[in-house]
């Protein structure tokens, strides 16, 4: 099951407030109309009745709430349309495991999409650590992506992509440290089959995984 962003939980509970006045307002409809319609009885005439109406002030203030309760759900359906198609839902909450032991440790670089905060926390259900770091001998161009999934995830369907360059490029971006194979993997998906990942050297000297356009492999 996912888990839903900020964005999303805003709106869910817009939904839940209009609800309760929708709900609130018909029940004091209800209760007006039926103080409307009370009879009483005459002790003195052997038990005639005669209409004796109570308070209805419910029926116009429930009215007034039902009103305002299904306005505010239809601008609430329409913010939702908004925020459902271009916030990302966030994936589930990964199980607490053991910290990774020396040696575990994945490094990815990450020049585009990978480094904002909601992809993360759509692939690894949280923000990962990161270091800045280049990429030397390759150069940066663009790739529409079609992939519906990872357009919503990223908010465009324009992303970077690597090509090889010569010995004066370099590409600037950071270093996403990995704990886990499942976060590697979840990476591998995000990624489409524009981008290849392969091992390179950074300026840093450390060794990592990158993406880079499938036709330069």
């Amino acid at each position: 099951m996912h888990r839903y962003s900020p964005a999303q939980r805003w709106v869910l509970a817009l939904a839940v407030f209009a609800f309760l006045c929708f709900a609130v307002g018909i029940i004091a409809i209800a209760v007006g109309i039926t103080n409307g319609g009370a009879t009483c009885v005459d002790l003195e005439e052997e038990g005639a009745t005669y209409p004796c109406p109570g308070d209805t002030s419910g029926v116009l203030w429930g009215s007034v709430l039902a009103v305002v309760g299904l306005l505010h759900l239809g601008l609430t359906g329409l913010a939702g349309a908004i925020v459902w198609t271009s916030s990302p839902t966030l994936a589930p909450r990964r199980p607490q495991r053991r910290a990774p032991l020396p040696g575990e440790t994945i490094r990815v670089f990450s020049y585009g999409t990978l480094r904002q905060p909601l992809v993360q926390e759509s692939l690894f259900g949280g923000h990962v650590p990161t270091t800045v770091d280049s990429l030397p001998g390759w150069r940066l161009d663009q790739v529409t992506i079609t992939d519906p999934e990872v357009v919503r995830t990223s908010g465009s369907d324009r992303h970077p992509i690597l090509r090889r360059g010569t010995a004066t490029d370099a590409v600037e971006g950071v270093v996403l440290t990995l704990g886990y194979e499942w976060q590697l993997g979840a990476v591998d998906r995000y990624e489409v089959a524009d981008y290849h990942r392969i091992r390179v050297t950074l300026a840093s000297g450390w060794t990592a995984w990158v993406y880079v356009a499938a036709d330069e492999v």
